[in-house]
């Protein structure tokens, strides 16, 4: 369905992503994964067409989607970090005003399904400014989906929920992935096995690993968020101290170390 190839893209002397290949197929949720400014937020960037690889290509069915812009973009839905909602629309008008750009037909239809799916009847005619960061969020997955797109892309879709909200969407998420094939990057870490089978891992822009969750966590029979920690920061081999000075502290308590230091 959707096949990375070798994109890399560079802000002046950064390499933002470097060669990252990677491939989601239906029935995927592959869970996107890295420290802040490994490269993630960019790739997602590059392949919902909002910046455009300085070199590699994006396919959605084999299709390169430079080569079929609005077509590509149709079957894509985006939740990005910071929603661009309009404040002073009501939940409702605004997946509307979404619907009618979109050129969708059965637009009341097509609203309220996402409305009901995402819990959001009961807010749909409250101002989106004073909604709370969870609801805000939900009303951003909502125009994501909106258009039932194929390919779904969530840059961190429970950030902001309480408890009972990420497990509704987490099991949203379940249920869609039956009929498309969903990215989603996160840093909660136990929200992957939970959602997804399959997961990425890229840090300075480079893969630097792929698989499933249980072959992530069967690395070294730890938990992810050691593992994660072992392949983002590699482990150094610890330098021997001095065993002179460190019996010297031991065997001597604090107040006689200060005593003794030069002022």
């Amino acid at each position: 369905m959707l096949e990375v190839k070798n994109i890399s893209k560079s802000f002046g002397d950064f390499k933002a992503i470097d060669k990252l290949s990677f491939e989601v197929k239906i029935g995927d949720v592959m869970g996107f994964l890295g420290p802040n400014g490994a490269g993630k937020t960019t790739s997602m960037r590059v392949i919902t067409q909002f910046l455009k690889p300085d070199s590699g290509s994006v396919h959605i069915n084999k299709i390169n989607i430079a080569d079929d812009s609005i077509g590509s973009k149709s079957l894509i839905g985006y939740l990005p970090e910071g929603v661009p909602l309009y404040q002073d629309f009501s939940a409702y008008l605004y997946l509307k005003y979404v619907a009618e750009v979109r050129g969708l037909e059965n637009i009341e239809e097509n609203v309220n399904n996402v409305l009901t799916d995402l819990q959001l009847q009961e807010i749909k005619n409250v101002p989106i400014e004073t909604l709370s960061k969870g609801y805000k969020r939900r009303v951003g997955l909502a125009q994501a989906l909106i258009h039932d797109p194929k390919i779904l892309i969530l840059d961190e879709p429970t950030d902001g929920l309480d408890p009972l909200q990420k497990f509704e969407v987490r099991k949203l998420i379940k249920n869609l992935s039956k009929k498309k094939a969903i990215i989603i990057s996160t840093h909660i870490l136990d929200e992957v096995p939970e959602v997804c089978n399959k997961c990425l891992v890229i840090n300075n822009g480079k893969k630097i690993f792929e698989g499933s969750p249980a072959e992530l966590k069967k690395r070294k029979g730890k938990n992810l968020d050691e593992v994660f920690r072992e392949l983002i920061v590699p482990s150094k081999k610890k330098t021997k101290s001095s065993p002179t000075k460190s019996k010297k502290i031991k065997s001597k308590n604090l107040n006689k170390v200060l005593r003794k230091s030069p002022k």
